[in-house]
């Protein structure tokens, strides 16, 4: 039996060796805002050759062609830049679109990330297939050290009610996930964090019910900031009697990249202001 293993072995070895030997992706067809950023990280920025609406960071990232957003693709478009690799977030993109891409024929491959920690496990598996590993690396070093920063200085602190909303109408907040994980680590706790929708659609009763101390509101794409719902109209709640409603940049909180921990510092910092508000 373990003759007969031995050329399985070596096939597999072969298969590895062949793989390392490939020319590393040139022609980068990146299908989400979260992804170009990564690409951008790793340091293979000018590989890409079409992406989607809003991605816009960095600056350069500006010019890119567009082929689409992430519910809807020009696929003729796409197959003209003749890409070597699609890159796209498989949990954000429509599920219809994802298939119509795969039926390109093309080679494709998942960026989402489902835990903050993932963000730098994606970084190293992008420089590993870009053939860019020790920028990839110290891309993803440098996160990892900034996120434990974070989470080491309000480690233990006193928890707060947050109500986050993601989307005014319909009013509309996140569950467990990412985002529930950001809010924890800024000792926060998302009072919708056990509905079993991810984006879950409440009520203004809902909300007023659970009485949370401090209500975020993302902004987009460098628009202007919205109140979205007056919540002035009940005073009751904690947040709106101690004056804790807070905008954040939803284009850092919201994009599963690099620039995640730079939106998570927002976030803390906007609980730990509730914070001390409760305590006076």
């Amino acid at each position: 039996m373990k003759k007969a293993s031995l050329p399985l072995v070596w096939l597999s070895i072969l298969v590895s060796v062949a793989a390392m030997a490939q020319p590393a992706p040139q022609r980068l067809a990146v299908l989400s805002p979260h992804s170009v950023e990564m690409v951008y990280a790793v340091g293979a920025g000018e590989r890409i050759i079409a992406t989607v609406e809003y991605a816009d960071f960095p600056e350069s990232a500006k010019q890119i062609p567009r082929v689409g957003s992430y519910n809807a693709i020009n696929l003729e478009a796409l197959l003209a830049f003749e890409p070597d690799l699609v890159l796209l977030s498989y949990q954000d993109t429509n599920a219809l679109i994802l298939e119509q891409i795969k039926g390109l024929g093309l080679p494709v491959e998942d960026t989402s990330v489902s835990k903050i920690d993932g963000v730098a496990t994606r970084l190293r598996e992008l420089g590993q297939r870009l053939g860019v590993a020790e920028k990839a690396s110290q891309a993803a070093d440098d996160f990892e050290a900034k996120l434990a920063k974070v989470r080491q200085q309000y480690q233990g602190r006193a928890e707060v009610k947050v109500f986050y909303q993601i989307w005014p109408a319909p009013l509309t907040t996140v569950s467990d996930g990412w985002m529930s994980q950001v809010i924890a680590d800024c000792g926060g706790i998302n009072v919708f964090n056990d509905n079993p929708a991810s984006y879950p659609q409440v009520s203004q009763e809902q909300v007023i019910l659970t009485m949370p101390e401090v209500i975020l509101k993302p902004h987009y794409h460098g628009a202007a900031k919205e109140a979205g719902l007056d919540w002035n109209r009940w005073p009751e709640i904690p947040a709106v009697k101690r004056n804790q409603q807070h905008f954040i940049n939803g284009d850092l909180v919201h994009r599963t990249g690099p620039r995640l921990v730079d939106g998570m510092e927002e976030v803390c910092e906007a609980i730990d202001a509730a914070r001390q508000a409760k305590a006076h």
